[in-house]
Protein backbone atom coordinates (compact mmCIF):
# COMPACT_ATOMS: atom_id res chain seq x y z
CA UNK A 1 0.00 0.00 0.00
CA UNK A 2 1.61 3.24 -0.98
CA UNK A 3 0.85 6.25 2.00
CA UNK A 4 1.40 9.94 1.52
CA UNK A 5 1.99 12.48 4.13
CA UNK A 6 0.29 15.00 3.53
CA UNK A 7 -1.12 15.11 -0.26
CA UNK A 8 -2.18 17.69 -2.39
CA UNK A 9 -4.88 17.08 -4.42
CA UNK A 10 -5.97 19.46 -7.23
CA UNK A 11 -8.62 17.74 -9.65
CA UNK A 12 -8.82 17.44 -13.86
CA UNK A 13 -10.11 20.82 -14.23
CA UNK A 14 -7.96 22.55 -11.70
CA UNK A 15 -10.58 24.39 -10.23
CA UNK A 16 -10.93 22.41 -6.83
CA UNK A 17 -7.93 21.34 -4.24
CA UNK A 18 -7.36 20.19 -1.23
CA UNK A 19 -4.59 19.29 1.40
CA UNK A 20 -5.26 15.83 2.62
CA UNK A 21 -3.60 14.93 6.08
CA UNK A 22 -3.08 11.29 4.98
CA UNK A 23 -3.38 9.54 1.40
CA UNK A 24 -3.54 6.27 0.49
CA UNK A 25 -3.23 3.97 -2.18
CA UNK A 26 -4.94 0.57 -0.50
CA UNK A 27 -4.69 -2.86 -2.83
CA UNK A 28 -6.92 -4.96 -0.83
CA UNK A 29 -10.35 -4.83 0.98
CA UNK A 30 -8.90 -5.51 4.07
CA UNK A 31 -6.45 -2.74 3.71
CA UNK A 32 -9.05 -0.18 3.17
CA UNK A 33 -10.93 -1.55 6.00
CA UNK A 34 -7.94 -0.63 7.86
CA UNK A 35 -8.08 2.77 7.04
CA UNK A 36 -11.15 3.36 7.57
CA UNK A 37 -11.46 2.09 10.96
CA UNK A 38 -8.52 4.44 11.89
CA UNK A 39 -9.61 6.90 10.32
CA UNK A 40 -11.92 10.05 11.40
CA UNK A 41 -13.06 11.13 7.93
CA UNK A 42 -12.65 9.39 4.36
CA UNK A 43 -13.44 10.62 0.75
CA UNK A 44 -12.47 8.68 -2.55
CA UNK A 45 -10.57 10.32 -5.42
CA UNK A 46 -10.27 8.74 -8.31
CA UNK A 47 -9.45 10.27 -11.64
CA UNK A 48 -10.47 14.03 -10.22
CA UNK A 49 -12.30 14.19 -13.41
CA UNK A 50 -15.60 15.85 -11.32
CA UNK A 51 -15.52 19.72 -11.38
CA UNK A 52 -17.48 19.66 -7.92
CA UNK A 53 -15.88 19.34 -4.68
CA UNK A 54 -17.30 16.15 -4.42
CA UNK A 55 -13.59 14.71 -3.17
CA UNK A 56 -12.30 16.85 -1.15
CA UNK A 57 -11.16 16.27 2.42
CA UNK A 58 -8.74 17.65 4.89
CA UNK A 59 -8.39 14.48 6.53
CA UNK A 60 -7.82 11.10 4.82
CA UNK A 61 -8.22 10.14 1.18
CA UNK A 62 -8.06 6.73 -0.79
CA UNK A 63 -7.11 6.40 -4.39
CA UNK A 64 -7.72 2.82 -5.99
CA UNK A 65 -5.05 3.21 -8.83
CA UNK A 66 -3.36 0.05 -7.15
CA UNK A 67 -6.78 -1.51 -7.00
CA UNK A 68 -8.29 -1.71 -10.31
CA UNK A 69 -7.78 -5.58 -11.77
CA UNK A 70 -10.52 -7.57 -13.78
CA UNK A 71 -11.57 -9.89 -10.84
CA UNK A 72 -13.82 -12.16 -13.45
CA UNK A 73 -15.01 -12.23 -16.90
CA UNK A 74 -17.68 -14.98 -17.65
CA UNK A 75 -18.22 -14.89 -21.49
CA UNK A 76 -21.36 -17.43 -21.13
CA UNK A 77 -23.23 -15.23 -18.85
CA UNK A 78 -21.82 -11.89 -20.25
CA UNK A 79 -20.76 -10.37 -16.80
CA UNK A 80 -17.47 -8.78 -15.91
CA UNK A 81 -16.62 -8.37 -12.02
CA UNK A 82 -14.06 -5.27 -11.49
CA UNK A 83 -12.44 -3.49 -8.83
CA UNK A 84 -13.64 -0.10 -8.63
CA UNK A 85 -10.83 1.81 -9.36
CA UNK A 86 -10.46 0.49 -12.91
CA UNK A 87 -10.69 3.34 -15.39
CA UNK A 88 -13.07 3.19 -18.31
CA UNK A 89 -10.52 3.44 -20.97
CA UNK A 90 -9.21 0.05 -19.13
CA UNK A 91 -11.87 -1.53 -19.17
CA UNK A 92 -12.84 -0.68 -22.75
CA UNK A 93 -9.56 -1.69 -24.21
CA UNK A 94 -9.81 -5.42 -22.01
CA UNK A 95 -14.13 -6.12 -23.08
CA UNK A 96 -12.44 -5.39 -26.89
CA UNK A 97 -9.85 -7.72 -26.35
CA UNK A 98 -12.55 -10.49 -24.79
CA UNK A 99 -14.76 -9.66 -27.79
CA UNK A 100 -17.67 -7.91 -25.38
CA UNK A 101 -18.48 -4.51 -24.47
CA UNK A 102 -20.24 -2.14 -22.09
CA UNK A 103 -23.34 -1.73 -23.89
CA UNK A 104 -23.27 2.64 -23.54
CA UNK A 105 -20.69 5.15 -23.11
CA UNK A 106 -20.60 8.25 -22.04
CA UNK A 107 -18.09 11.16 -24.03
CA UNK A 108 -14.97 10.80 -21.59
CA UNK A 109 -13.05 7.54 -20.68
CA UNK A 110 -10.70 9.04 -17.83
CA UNK A 111 -12.86 7.80 -15.14
CA UNK A 112 -12.75 5.36 -12.84
CA UNK A 113 -15.92 3.39 -13.05
CA UNK A 114 -16.99 3.65 -8.79
CA UNK A 115 -16.40 7.26 -9.21
CA UNK A 116 -18.25 7.07 -12.80
CA UNK A 117 -21.33 5.76 -11.32
CA UNK A 118 -21.45 6.86 -7.58
CA UNK A 119 -22.08 10.47 -9.73
CA UNK A 120 -24.33 9.66 -12.04
CA UNK A 121 -22.33 9.82 -15.41
CA UNK A 122 -23.97 8.82 -19.00
CA UNK A 123 -24.18 9.13 -22.00
CA UNK A 124 -27.37 9.27 -24.72
CA UNK A 125 -29.66 7.56 -26.36
CA UNK A 126 -33.19 7.40 -25.60
CA UNK A 127 -33.39 3.94 -24.95
CA UNK A 128 -30.19 3.94 -22.54
CA UNK A 129 -30.34 4.55 -19.06
CA UNK A 130 -26.90 6.39 -17.46
CA UNK A 131 -23.86 4.24 -17.22
CA UNK A 132 -24.26 2.51 -13.94
CA UNK A 133 -27.52 1.10 -14.79
CA UNK A 134 -25.26 -1.64 -16.72
CA UNK A 135 -24.47 -2.65 -13.13
CA UNK A 136 -25.71 -5.59 -11.63
CA UNK A 137 -23.89 -6.42 -8.24
CA UNK A 138 -21.98 -3.74 -6.06
CA UNK A 139 -20.10 -4.35 -3.13
CA UNK A 140 -19.55 -1.56 -0.51
CA UNK A 141 -17.90 -0.91 2.71
CA UNK A 142 -19.60 0.66 5.98
CA UNK A 143 -18.39 2.96 8.26
CA UNK A 144 -18.03 -0.19 10.63
CA UNK A 145 -16.36 -1.97 7.83
CA UNK A 146 -18.53 -4.81 7.63
CA UNK A 147 -19.00 -5.68 3.91
CA UNK A 148 -22.26 -4.97 2.20
CA UNK A 149 -23.18 -7.12 -1.25
CA UNK A 150 -25.97 -5.87 -3.33
CA UNK A 151 -27.59 -7.33 -6.17
CA UNK A 152 -29.87 -5.89 -8.42
CA UNK A 153 -32.13 -8.56 -8.94
CA UNK A 154 -32.25 -9.80 -5.60
CA UNK A 155 -32.96 -6.34 -3.56
CA UNK A 156 -33.32 -3.85 -5.80
CA UNK A 157 -34.75 -1.56 -3.59
CA UNK A 158 -31.64 -0.92 -2.01
CA UNK A 159 -29.58 -1.51 -4.97
CA UNK A 160 -31.59 1.80 -6.43
CA UNK A 161 -30.47 3.68 -3.02
CA UNK A 162 -26.89 3.00 -3.49
CA UNK A 163 -25.93 2.94 -7.09
CA UNK A 164 -25.60 7.12 -7.34
CA UNK A 165 -24.21 7.39 -3.75
CA UNK A 166 -21.80 10.15 -3.91
CA UNK A 167 -19.43 8.25 -1.84
CA UNK A 168 -21.48 9.10 1.36
CA UNK A 169 -22.94 5.78 2.18
CA UNK A 170 -19.70 3.69 2.14
CA UNK A 171 -16.55 2.53 -0.07
CA UNK A 172 -17.11 0.43 -3.86
CA UNK A 173 -14.93 -2.43 -3.06
CA UNK A 174 -16.04 -4.37 -5.92
CA UNK A 175 -18.78 -3.70 -9.32
CA UNK A 176 -20.06 -6.68 -11.49
CA UNK A 177 -21.58 -5.54 -15.30
CA UNK A 178 -23.38 -6.93 -17.44
CA UNK A 179 -21.70 -6.98 -20.86
CA UNK A 180 -22.78 -7.49 -24.35
CA UNK A 181 -20.83 -8.47 -27.45
CA UNK A 182 -18.46 -6.15 -28.95
CA UNK A 183 -20.28 -3.69 -31.62
CA UNK A 184 -19.88 -1.27 -34.13
CA UNK A 185 -21.29 2.25 -34.73
CA UNK A 186 -21.72 3.95 -37.74
CA UNK A 187 -21.29 8.04 -37.03
CA UNK A 188 -23.21 10.35 -39.16
CA UNK A 189 -22.25 13.79 -38.13
CA UNK A 190 -24.04 17.25 -40.26
CA UNK A 191 -25.20 20.88 -39.46
CA UNK A 192 -28.77 21.81 -39.20
CA UNK A 193 -30.27 24.86 -38.41
CA UNK A 194 -31.00 25.26 -34.74
CA UNK A 195 -34.34 25.86 -34.96
CA UNK A 196 -35.20 23.18 -37.57
CA UNK A 197 -33.37 20.54 -35.25
CA UNK A 198 -35.76 21.34 -32.31
CA UNK A 199 -38.09 20.76 -34.42
CA UNK A 200 -36.62 17.31 -35.85
CA UNK A 201 -35.32 16.09 -32.57
CA UNK A 202 -38.03 13.92 -31.35
CA UNK A 203 -37.76 12.04 -34.50
CA UNK A 204 -34.31 12.43 -34.02
CA UNK A 205 -34.15 10.79 -30.82
CA UNK A 206 -36.85 7.62 -32.24
CA UNK A 207 -34.81 7.21 -35.48
CA UNK A 208 -30.86 6.92 -33.72
CA UNK A 209 -29.69 4.55 -31.33
CA UNK A 210 -27.58 7.17 -29.38
CA UNK A 211 -28.46 10.52 -30.75
CA UNK A 212 -26.69 13.98 -29.60
CA UNK A 213 -26.35 17.83 -30.21
CA UNK A 214 -22.97 20.62 -30.11
CA UNK A 215 -24.01 23.83 -30.56
CA UNK A 216 -21.67 26.53 -30.41
CA UNK A 217 -23.38 29.48 -28.72
CA UNK A 218 -23.36 32.70 -30.67
CA UNK A 219 -24.44 30.86 -33.96
CA UNK A 220 -27.23 29.36 -35.30
CA UNK A 221 -26.46 25.86 -36.16
CA UNK A 222 -26.70 22.80 -34.23
CA UNK A 223 -24.14 20.40 -35.23
CA UNK A 224 -26.35 16.36 -35.02
CA UNK A 225 -24.15 13.38 -34.04
CA UNK A 226 -26.16 9.88 -34.84
CA UNK A 227 -24.70 6.60 -33.62
CA UNK A 228 -26.20 3.70 -34.85
CA UNK A 229 -25.34 0.18 -34.68
CA UNK A 230 -23.89 -1.41 -37.28
CA UNK A 231 -22.76 -5.04 -38.46
CA UNK A 232 -20.92 -3.62 -41.17
CA UNK A 233 -17.04 -3.36 -41.04
CA UNK A 234 -15.37 -0.38 -40.09
CA UNK A 235 -14.22 1.82 -42.56
CA UNK A 236 -12.49 4.70 -40.50
CA UNK A 237 -8.83 5.11 -41.56
CA UNK A 238 -5.70 6.34 -39.28
CA UNK A 239 -5.10 9.57 -41.33
CA UNK A 240 -8.53 10.97 -40.45
CA UNK A 241 -8.57 9.73 -36.86
CA UNK A 242 -5.10 11.58 -36.49
CA UNK A 243 -6.94 14.92 -38.27
CA UNK A 244 -9.53 14.97 -36.77
CA UNK A 245 -9.72 13.53 -33.71
CA UNK A 246 -5.73 14.99 -32.52
CA UNK A 247 -4.70 17.77 -34.88
CA UNK A 248 -8.01 19.59 -35.79
CA UNK A 249 -10.13 18.63 -32.06
CA UNK A 250 -6.97 19.26 -29.71
CA UNK A 251 -4.61 21.70 -31.17
CA UNK A 252 -6.08 23.45 -33.68
CA UNK A 253 -9.40 23.94 -30.83
CA UNK A 254 -6.94 24.45 -28.63
CA UNK A 255 -5.47 26.87 -30.24
CA UNK A 256 -8.82 29.45 -31.19
CA UNK A 257 -9.75 29.23 -27.19
CA UNK A 258 -6.03 30.74 -26.75
CA UNK A 259 -7.19 33.59 -29.55
CA UNK A 260 -10.44 33.79 -27.53
CA UNK A 261 -8.81 35.34 -24.43
CA UNK A 262 -7.56 38.17 -26.16
CA UNK A 263 -10.07 39.86 -27.00
CA UNK A 264 -13.79 37.84 -25.82
CA UNK A 265 -15.39 39.73 -28.76
CA UNK A 266 -13.69 37.53 -31.16
CA UNK A 267 -15.06 34.40 -29.73
CA UNK A 268 -18.67 34.50 -31.97
CA UNK A 269 -16.34 34.75 -35.03
CA UNK A 270 -14.56 31.81 -33.69
CA UNK A 271 -17.13 29.82 -33.22
CA UNK A 272 -18.78 30.30 -36.79
CA UNK A 273 -15.15 29.24 -38.07
CA UNK A 274 -14.97 26.20 -36.03
CA UNK A 275 -18.62 25.10 -37.57
CA UNK A 276 -16.64 25.04 -40.71
CA UNK A 277 -15.12 21.71 -39.82
CA UNK A 278 -18.65 20.02 -39.99
CA UNK A 279 -20.02 21.74 -43.10
CA UNK A 280 -19.03 18.89 -44.71
CA UNK A 281 -21.06 15.56 -43.39
CA UNK A 282 -18.81 13.02 -41.79
CA UNK A 283 -20.21 8.94 -42.37
CA UNK A 284 -17.59 6.54 -40.54
CA UNK A 285 -17.98 3.05 -38.87
CA UNK A 286 -15.58 2.00 -35.86
CA UNK A 287 -15.47 0.04 -32.89
CA UNK A 288 -18.50 1.56 -30.22
CA UNK A 289 -15.99 2.74 -27.71
CA UNK A 290 -14.00 4.71 -29.94
CA UNK A 291 -17.16 6.83 -31.01
CA UNK A 292 -18.63 7.12 -27.84
CA UNK A 293 -15.33 8.74 -26.67
CA UNK A 294 -14.54 11.60 -27.57
CA UNK A 295 -10.35 13.06 -27.06
CA UNK A 296 -9.73 14.78 -24.29
CA UNK A 297 -11.24 18.36 -24.48
CA UNK A 298 -9.14 21.20 -23.11
CA UNK A 299 -9.46 22.73 -19.50
CA UNK A 300 -12.59 24.41 -18.91
CA UNK A 301 -15.52 25.08 -16.59
CA UNK A 302 -18.49 22.87 -16.23
CA UNK A 303 -21.75 22.57 -15.36
CA UNK A 304 -24.64 20.05 -16.71
CA UNK A 305 -28.21 19.97 -15.82
CA UNK A 306 -31.03 17.25 -16.61
CA UNK A 307 -34.85 18.14 -17.57
CA UNK A 308 -37.38 16.30 -18.60
CA UNK A 309 -37.25 15.71 -22.36
CA UNK A 310 -40.83 16.86 -23.07
CA UNK A 311 -39.24 20.51 -21.91
CA UNK A 312 -36.37 19.97 -24.14
CA UNK A 313 -37.51 22.52 -26.75
CA UNK A 314 -38.73 24.98 -24.71
CA UNK A 315 -35.71 25.06 -22.66
CA UNK A 316 -33.08 24.69 -24.98
CA UNK A 317 -34.84 27.73 -27.19
CA UNK A 318 -34.90 29.98 -23.79
CA UNK A 319 -31.37 29.25 -23.20
CA UNK A 320 -30.11 29.92 -26.65
CA UNK A 321 -31.73 33.45 -26.58
CA UNK A 322 -30.63 33.75 -22.98
CA UNK A 323 -26.71 33.18 -23.50
CA UNK A 324 -27.41 34.60 -26.81
CA UNK A 325 -28.50 38.09 -25.35
CA UNK A 326 -26.12 38.37 -22.76
CA UNK A 327 -22.58 40.01 -21.80
CA UNK A 328 -21.60 36.77 -21.61
CA UNK A 329 -19.10 35.70 -24.62
CA UNK A 330 -18.85 31.60 -24.59
CA UNK A 331 -15.37 29.89 -26.61
CA UNK A 332 -16.51 26.00 -26.01
CA UNK A 333 -19.09 24.23 -27.48
CA UNK A 334 -21.92 23.16 -25.38
CA UNK A 335 -23.53 19.46 -25.54
CA UNK A 336 -26.85 18.46 -25.26
CA UNK A 337 -27.55 14.57 -24.56
CA UNK A 338 -30.63 12.29 -23.76
CA UNK A 339 -31.05 9.01 -21.17
CA UNK A 340 -33.64 6.85 -20.50
CA UNK A 341 -35.92 7.58 -17.09
CA UNK A 342 -34.61 5.40 -13.94
CA UNK A 343 -35.35 4.19 -10.26
CA UNK A 344 -32.11 5.40 -8.96
CA UNK A 345 -32.72 6.81 -5.76
CA UNK A 346 -30.37 10.44 -6.56
CA UNK A 347 -29.82 10.01 -10.32
CA UNK A 348 -30.65 12.83 -12.21
CA UNK A 349 -32.98 10.67 -14.58
CA UNK A 350 -34.95 9.92 -11.90
CA UNK A 351 -38.48 8.89 -12.90
CA UNK A 352 -38.30 10.48 -16.32
CA UNK A 353 -36.81 10.57 -19.63
CA UNK A 354 -34.34 13.35 -19.71
CA UNK A 355 -32.45 15.47 -21.71
CA UNK A 356 -29.13 16.72 -20.50
CA UNK A 357 -27.90 20.56 -21.34
CA UNK A 358 -23.87 21.52 -20.82
CA UNK A 359 -22.69 24.74 -20.11
CA UNK A 360 -18.86 25.37 -20.44
CA UNK A 361 -16.59 28.00 -21.23
CA UNK A 362 -12.65 27.40 -21.77
CA UNK A 363 -11.83 30.29 -18.85
CA UNK A 364 -12.85 31.67 -15.51
CA UNK A 365 -13.70 34.59 -16.43
CA UNK A 366 -17.49 35.71 -15.57
CA UNK A 367 -17.72 31.73 -14.33
CA UNK A 368 -19.78 32.76 -10.97
CA UNK A 369 -22.15 35.53 -12.97
CA UNK A 370 -22.90 32.90 -15.30
CA UNK A 371 -23.34 29.86 -13.28
CA UNK A 372 -26.01 31.86 -11.49
CA UNK A 373 -27.26 32.83 -14.67
CA UNK A 374 -28.02 29.55 -16.24
CA UNK A 375 -29.11 28.02 -12.56
CA UNK A 376 -31.54 30.89 -12.35
CA UNK A 377 -33.32 29.44 -15.69
CA UNK A 378 -32.67 25.77 -14.70
CA UNK A 379 -34.34 26.01 -11.66
CA UNK A 380 -37.37 27.24 -13.44
CA UNK A 381 -37.34 23.91 -15.49
CA UNK A 382 -37.38 21.70 -12.62
CA UNK A 383 -33.47 21.01 -13.69
CA UNK A 384 -31.14 18.46 -11.56
CA UNK A 385 -27.40 19.35 -11.63
CA UNK A 386 -24.87 16.65 -12.51
CA UNK A 387 -23.44 15.59 -9.38
CA UNK A 388 -19.76 15.60 -10.47
CA UNK A 389 -20.23 18.78 -12.11
CA UNK A 390 -20.36 22.61 -10.91
CA UNK A 391 -23.77 23.92 -9.39
CA UNK A 392 -24.94 26.40 -6.33
CA UNK A 393 -28.60 25.49 -5.93
CA UNK A 394 -29.38 24.36 -1.84
CA UNK A 395 -30.33 21.78 -0.16
CA UNK A 396 -33.53 22.60 0.00
CA UNK A 397 -34.13 22.67 -3.58
CA UNK A 398 -32.33 19.62 -4.09
CA UNK A 399 -34.75 17.68 -1.81
CA UNK A 400 -37.45 18.99 -3.28
CA UNK A 401 -35.99 17.71 -6.72
CA UNK A 402 -36.05 14.01 -5.80
CA UNK A 403 -38.72 11.72 -4.48
CA UNK A 404 -36.75 9.36 -2.36
CA UNK A 405 -34.53 11.85 -1.08
CA UNK A 406 -35.58 11.37 2.55
CA UNK A 407 -34.77 7.82 2.43
CA UNK A 408 -31.27 8.08 1.02
CA UNK A 409 -31.24 9.94 3.96
CA UNK A 410 -32.39 7.33 6.19
CA UNK A 411 -29.60 4.64 5.01
CA UNK A 412 -27.02 7.06 5.17
CA UNK A 413 -28.03 7.47 8.91
CA UNK A 414 -27.99 3.75 9.27
CA UNK A 415 -24.40 3.12 7.49
CA UNK A 416 -22.74 6.46 8.62
CA UNK A 417 -24.28 7.76 12.06
CA UNK A 418 -20.85 9.38 12.74
CA UNK A 419 -20.55 10.96 9.25
CA UNK A 420 -17.35 8.99 8.43
CA UNK A 421 -17.63 9.48 4.81
CA UNK A 422 -19.11 13.27 4.96
CA UNK A 423 -17.08 16.72 3.34
CA UNK A 424 -18.16 20.44 2.98
CA UNK A 425 -19.89 18.66 -0.15
CA UNK A 426 -22.04 16.20 1.62
CA UNK A 427 -23.00 18.08 4.53
CA UNK A 428 -24.39 20.99 2.20
CA UNK A 429 -26.62 18.52 0.72
CA UNK A 430 -27.36 16.11 3.18
CA UNK A 431 -26.71 17.84 6.54
CA UNK A 432 -24.24 17.01 8.69
CA UNK A 433 -24.65 13.56 10.70
CA UNK A 434 -24.61 14.16 14.68
CA UNK A 435 -21.88 12.13 16.52
CA UNK A 436 -22.77 9.15 19.07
Amino acid sequence: MNVKYPYRFINWAQNESCLAAQFFQPESVSEIQSIIAKADKVRIVGSGHSWSSICLSDHTLINFDRFNQVLELDKEKKKVRVQPGIKLWQLNEYLDKQGFALTNLGSISKQSVAGAISTGTHGSGKNYQILGSQAEQMSIIKADGTLQVIHKGLDRELFDLCLVNLGALGIISELTFNIVPAFRLQETVELLDFNLALEQMETLLQNTDHFKMWWFPHTDKMILYKHNRTMEPANDSRFRQWFMDEFISVYAYRLFLKVGTLHRDWRKTINRLLLQNFIKPINRIEKSYKVFNVPEPPLHREMEWSFDVKEAVAFLSAYKNRMNNSAHRFNFLQEIRFTKADSYALSPCYGRDSVWVGCYNADNYGWKELMQDFEDLATKFNGRPHWGKEFAVNADYLKAQYPDFDKFCALRAAWDPSGKFENDFIRKIFGAMQPN
